[in-house]
C-alpha cells in the first residue's frame, strides 16, 4: 500500500475482514497518531447493533460517573463516545487513563469489533482476538527504524485465536514498501531477543548505602548481587579457558624458537617498550596538541586493534578538572583528558552500529569491499605515529562525497608509501617538536640504537629475499618471522583477556563508584571519609528527578525565593516527556516573567553540577546536560496549579492528554519527595511550600479515581 491510500487500503481491508468473519480484530500500529487517524477511514462502516450500541452508552455514562460534573463534558472525554458506538476503539499511552480503562472493559466484554492499539496493549492485558492486524513491519525503536522482532511479533501475534473459540487465528501484514526475505524470516523464525541488564549506580542509591556504616562494602554486595554481574561473571570461565589456550600456545611458540629467533625477538620487545617510552612523551597534550591541527596524517591502534592511517579533523578537552574546554593544553594535563576527531576506514556495518576498522588486503593493499570513511572521537591515547603528511580538508565533512574523497587521499597517501617499502614519515620529536629532556633524549638515542641492532639481524635482512636469493634460508627466516609475530598477538589477546575477566571482578563498577563518590563531595555530600553531610541527607530523598541538580537547587536559595506554583512550574523541567513543538519556549509573558530567574538559576545549577561530573571523569557532555531540562510544561502545569480547566490547559500544548496526565502525577510524586528532602535538613517553611504545591495540582481529571478500584 503507499502512504497517500492508507485510509482507502484501511476500508478495503475491513471490508475483507467483514466478508470473513475475523471479527473482533486488533490492528496495531506503531504510532500514536496514526491509532488515532486510523478509525477515521472507517467511517462508512458500522460494526454494531443497535443494541450493543445502547450497551456501549450505557457503560460509558456510568464510568464517567466517577468523574467531576465540569470533566465529563471535557473534549478528551467526550469525543471518543461516537467512535465507540461504532463498535472501534482506540488504545494508546495518550490517552487520558480513564478512556483507555473504558475501552478496556468494552473490548473485553465483546462490545468492540476493532481496536487500533500500539504495542503495549500486547503486553499485559488477556485480550485475545480473532484477527491481528500489523500497519507496518516495521517500527522506529527510539534509535533506528528496524524490523518487528522475533519476539515482539510473537507476543503481538499471539493475540489472534481465542482460546476455545476459535481453530486458528489469523494474522494480517500490510506491507507498504518491499520486504526482503531475510526480513521475513528473520522476524517470524528468527531467535529471541537476549536479555541484557541494563544496572547501573546512581548517585540516589550511591547515597543511600552510605547511610550505613559500611557504605562501600555494601555497595559492593548489591552489585554483586546484580543480574548485570550475574551475566557478566557467567562469560568468566569461557574466557579463562581461552586465556589458558593462549598461553599454552604461546609458551610452545617460545619453546620452538631457536637461539637466534629469540634474540630477535628480544630486540623487538625492546624496540617498542622504547617506543613506548618515547610515544607516552610525544603524546603529551602540549607538545602534541599544536601538531594535530586539522588535515594532519595519524596513525590509531586500540591495543592489538589497528586502525591504520587516518586524518585529524579536530581536537577536543574532556576532562581537565574543571579547566575551560578551550583553555590551552598544559604540562600537568593528561592523555586521555584529549579527543581526536579522525577520519578512519570502517567495515560495512558501521551505520548499524557494527564498528570495527576495514581490513586490508595483504598483497594489493585494497580496502574490503563496502568500507566508508566515516569520523570517529579517538582518545589521544590511541594516536600511535603522527607523521608529517597532511591534506586538505574540505569545509563540509557532512557531504558524504566530501569525506570520501578525503577517505581514499588518506589511503592513496598510505599505498604510495606502502608501494615503495617505506613507512610514512613521523614528525621527528627532537627536530620538529624540540623536545630537550635529557632522561627523553636517553631514552630516543636507545631507540636508536635498538632499531638498528633489529634491522641489521639476519632474520630481520631475509625475511623479504626472494627467489633470487637463498631460498631456504628465506623461507626459514620467513617461518620465524611469522612465529615471532605470533607470538606478538597471542600477548596481546592474553593482554585483552586479562582485561575482560579483571572487569568481570567488580573493579569496573569501583571505579564508577570511586568517580561518582569524587562527585558527590565536590558537591558537598559527603565529608572526606565518605560520611553523609546534610545536602547528601536530602538527596536521599529524591528518586524521581536529578537529585544532584533538586538538591543543590535546594540549597543554593532558589526555591525559597519561589511561590509554590512557580516552584511547581520549574520543578516540571525534571519531568521527561516527548519533545513538544510548541513548547519549546513560554509564550505567554505572565509565566515567562514568573520563571525567568528560577529558570536562569537552574541553568546554572545545572552547568555547575555537569562540569563537577566532568571533573571527576564522569563521562557527561556538560552542554547536553544543561539542555535537557526543558521548559515543555511549565506554561501548562503553571496554569494547572493555578487552577485551569484541563480543555483550557491541554490547548496551550502539542502533547497527548495522557501524557500531560501522567507527567503530573510523576511531577506530584517528586514533589512530595522535595517535601521529605526539607524537612530531613529542618526546612519546615519550604517542606509547607513543596505540600502546597502538590496539593495545587491535586484536582481535576488528572487525579480522578481508576474504574478498576
Amino acid at each position: 500500500m503507499s502512504r497517500g491510500d492508507a485510509g482507502e487500503d484501511m476500508l478495503n481491508l475491513f471490508k475483507h475482514v467483514l466478508s470473513k468473519q475475523l471479527l473482533p480484530a486488533i490492528v496495531f500500529s506503531f504510532s500514536r497518531r496514526e491509532c488515532e487517524e486510523h478509525p477515521k477511514a472507517l467511517t462508512s462502516l458500522n460494526f454494531t447493533t443497535d443494541e450493543e450500541k445502547a450497551s456501549i452508552r450505557e457503560v460509558y455514562d456510568c464510568a464517567i460517573q466517577s468523574l467531576l460534573p465540569e470533566d465529563r463534558e471535557l473534549a478528551a472525554v467526550t469525543k471518543i463516545l461516537p467512535v465507540l458506538e461504532r463498535g472501534i476503539g482506540i488504545h494508546h499511552s495518550g490517552l487520558l487513563p480513564i478512556v483507555k480503562e473504558i475501552v478496556e472493559i468494552l473490548f473485553g466484554e465483546g462490545l468492540l469489533k476493532v481496536l487500533f492499539a500500539t504495542e503495549t496493549f500486547a503486553m499485559g492485558l488477556n485480550m485475545p482476538a480473532r484477527c491481528v492486524v500489523f500497519t507496518a513491519f516495521k517500527k522506529f525503536d527510539g534509535i533506528e527504524e528496524r524490523v518487528i522482532a522475533p519476539g515482539e511479533y510473537t507476543q503481538m501475534s499471539g493475540r489472534a485465536g481465542r482460546r476455545g473459540k476459535d481453530p486458528f487465528g489469523t494474522c494480517i501484514m500490510m506491507v507498504d514498501r518491499k520486504m526482503g526475505r531475510e526480513d521475513v524470516e528473520s522476524m517470524v523464525l528468527g531467535a529471541p531477543q537476549a536479555l541484557d541488564s541494563e544496572f547501573r549506580l546512581t548517585y540516589y542509591q550511591i547515597l543511600n548505602l552510605l547511610k550505613r556504616a559500611s557504605g562501600t562494602m555494601d555497595t559492593e554486595y548489591v552489585i554483586g548481587k546484580s543480574f548485570h554481574h550475574f551475566q557478566h561473571t557467567e562469560r568468566v570461565p569461557a574466557w579463562r579457558r581461552e586465556l589458558e589456550d593462549t598461553r599454552r600456545e604461546r609458551e610452545a611458540l617460545v619453546r620452538a624458537t631457536s637461539s637466534a629467533e629469540g634474540e630477535f625477538e628480544t630486540l623487538r620487545s625492546e624496540v617498542r617498550a622504547l617506543q613506548d617510552l618515547t610515544l607516552e612523551e610525544i603524546l603529551k597534550p602540549h607538545r602534541c596538541l599544536p601538531l594535530l591541527k586539522p588535515g594532519r596524517v595519524i596513525r590509531v591502534r586500540e591495543g592489538a586493534q589497528d586502525w591504520g592511517y587516518g586524518v585529524a579533523v579536530a581536537t577536543s578537552r574532556i576532562s581537565s578538572d574543571g579547566a575551560d574546554a578551550f583553555s590551552p593544553p598544559t604540562s600537568s594535563d593528561k592523555t586521555e583528558a584529549f579527543i581526536v576527531d579522525t577520519i578512519l576506514h570502517f567495515a560495512p556495518g558501521a551505520q548499524d552500529g557494527i564498528v570495527r576498522p576495514a581490513t586490508r588486503d595483504p598483497t594489493t593493499g585494497a580496502l574490503e569491499p563496502g568500507a566508508q570513511a566515516h569520523v570517529m572521537p579517538v582518545n589521544l591515547r590511541l594516536v600511535s605515529n603522527i607523521t608529517t603528511c597532511v591534506l586538505d580538508l574540505p569545509v563540509n565533512l557532512d557531504d558524504r562525497n566530501e569525506l570520501d574523497r578525503v577517505g581514499d587521499a588518506a589511503h592513496e597517501l598510505f599505498l604510495r608509501f606502502d608501494n615503495a617499502g617505506v613507512t610514512m614519515p613521523s614528525i621527528d620529536p627532537v627536530e620538529d617538536m624540540r623536545i630537550d629532556d635529557r632522561t627523553f633524549l636517553e631514552t630516543f638515542e636507545k631507540l636508536a640504537d635498538a632499531k638498528r641492532a633489529l634491522e641489521s639481524h639476519p632474520l630481520f635482512l631475509n625475511r623479504g629475499a626472494d627467489d633470487g636469493g637463498d631460498t631456504a634460508n628465506a623461507s626459514a627466516s620467513s617461518a620465524a618471522t611469522r612465529r615471532a609475530d605470533r607470538i606478538a598477538n597471542l600477548i596481546d589477546a592474553e593482554r585483552e583477556l586479562s582485561t575482560k575477566i579483571d572487569a568481570t571482578e567488580l573493579s569496573k563498577f569501583r571505579h564508577e563508584l570511586s568517580r561518582r563518590a569524587q562527585v558527590l563531595q565536590k558537591l558537598d555530600h559527603l565529608d572526606a571519609d565518605l560520611v553523609l553531610k546534610l545536602k547528601g541527607r536530602a538527596a536521599c530523598w529524591v528518586d524521581t528527578a536529578d537529585e544532584l541538580l533538586v538538591t543543590e537547587l535546594m540549597f543554593n536559595g532558589a526555591f525559597q525565593k519561589m511561590d509554590h506554583h512557580q516552584l511547581v512550574a520549574l520543578c516540571s523541567c525534571f519531568v521527561p516527556v516527548e519533545k513538544s513543538k510548541e513548547n519549546e519556549d513560554i509564550h505567554e509573558k505572565a509565566v515567562r516573567d514568573a520563571l525567568a530567574e528560577p529558570l536562569a538559576r537552574l541553568k546554572a545549577a545545572a552547568r555547575l553540577v555537569g562540569e563537577a561530573q566532568s571533573a571527576c571523569g564522569v563521562p557527561v557532555d556538560v552542554d547536553e546536560y544543561c539542555d535537557s531540562f526543558k521548559v515543555t510544561l511549565c506554561e501548562i502545569t503553571y496554569a494547572w496549579s493555578k487552577g485551569g480547566n484541563f480543555d483550557d490547559v491541554h490547548k496551550k500544548t502539542d502533547l497527548f492528554e495522557g501524557t500531560v496526565t501522567r507527567a503530573m502525577r510523576r511531577l506530584d510524586e517528586l514533589m512530595m519527595e522535595l517535601r521529605g528532602a526539607a524537612k530531613a535538613v529542618g526546612d519546615v517553611e519550604l517542606a509547607d511550600k513543596f505540600e502546597r504545591g502538590a496539593e495545587s495540582m491535586r484536582h481535576g481529571i488528572v487525579f480522578a479515581n481508576s474504574l478498576y478500584l
